[in-house]
């Protein structure tokens, strides 16, 4: 009866959070931004206060991702964290009530973060469905994390959802779901992975190289990193510097010191997670031998520019990652 009543009482808090403050003004929507690009970068630190700003607001993303940082940034789910799932989940936030519906995590075991696993993941897979079938593909993919069958995943990538084809993609690589022919298991791969980076997934883009690269078809895998790099991946970004610096020199790639410094400068400004600032270093110092003056600023005026016209350098964290 007690969890009847409570379940009710939940209920009714998630219809009505849903549409509580759903305006941000603009300083809390630049906040907002500024969280999620930093926390893209993987950087659980400094995204924290922008997010949270955003989040007092009631911005559920950023709500969410606040409890993502501050869980990432700790190694493990503390009562903060919880705390801003928990906010996100009462707005409709699946991916939060997923973390919440998490019983290998060590807040289930503390008293002062410890919620209702069984609850929110009631709550998920029932909300989950409804949106669902409704055509919702993030819906979808939340319902196959929450272990509700790899159909779900395949719904959503049939759907058209990129990240679904990019990740479905993953898993029959590593030789998940069924196929009558070794052969129609790569096809598949292949055409998944076409659809998103086509669609303009850029982590699919990069899988895609491999197929031109192993044809030979280097204008192909010069048009893919380059596309990329434009859309923000770091890892493109990282291999568009090097193959422009030639160094390796690969793919066919014009020689321009100017473009692989500058790419390599905006690298190593960074101060998130990852490896890429630290090699870009490494590579600016090589480069510092071989340019003039006059060519690093250069270099560093087109970084400024890039960095002024393309989206925010990401590594694409999956929205439920790690």
């Amino acid at each position: 009866m007690i969890k009847e009543i409570s379940k009710k009482i939940l209920l009714i808090c998630l219809s009505l959070s849903s549409y509580a403050w759903a305006d941000l003004t603009l300083d809390q929507k630049r906040s907002r931004d500024q969280g999620l690009a930093l926390y893209q970068q993987s950087d659980w630190y400094e995204s924290q206060n922008p997010l949270k700003n955003a989040a007092i607001a009631g911005d559920q993303e950023s709500q969410y991702y606040l409890g993502e940082a501050l869980r990432l940034s700790n190694r493990f789910m503390t009562a903060e964290a919880a705390k801003w799932y928990i906010a996100a989940a009462k707005q409709g936030n699946l991916y939060a009530m997923l973390r919440l519906s998490n019983t290998q995590d060590l807040c289930t075991f503390l008293t002062d973060c410890a919620h209702d696993t069984t609850e929110w993941r009631e709550k998920l897979i029932e909300q989950g469905r409804e949106q669902a079938e409704q055509g919702d593909t993030s819906a979808m993919i939340a319902l196959y994390m929450a272990g509700q069958g790899l159909d779900w995943l395949e719904k959503a990538a049939n759907s058209n959802d990129h990240y679904a084809q990019y990740l479905l993609a993953e898993l029959y690589s590593d030789g998940n779901g069924w196929f009558l022919t070794p052969g129609k298991r790569e096809e598949t791969i292949k055409e998944l992975l076409k659809a998103s980076a086509e669609g303009g997934y850029p982590p699919s883009m990069l899988s895609y190289i491999r197929y031109f690269s192993e044809e030979g078809n280097h204008a192909e895998v010069r048009k893919w990193i380059i596309k990329a790099a434009q859309s923000g991946h770091i890892d493109a970004v990282y291999s568009y510097a090097a193959h422009s610096a030639q160094l390796p020199e690969s793919f066919g790639f014009e020689k321009d010191y100017i473009k692989g410094y500058g790419l390599f400068y905006l690298l190593s400004e960074l101060n998130g997670g990852g490896i890429a600032p630290e090699y870009a270093k490494q590579k600016i110092a090589e480069l510092n031998s071989i340019v003039s003056p006059d060519q690093i600023k250069k270099a560093i005026e087109f970084a400024n520019t890039w960095k002024s016209t393309h989206p925010p350098l990401s590594y694409f964290v999956p929205v439920y990652g790690f």
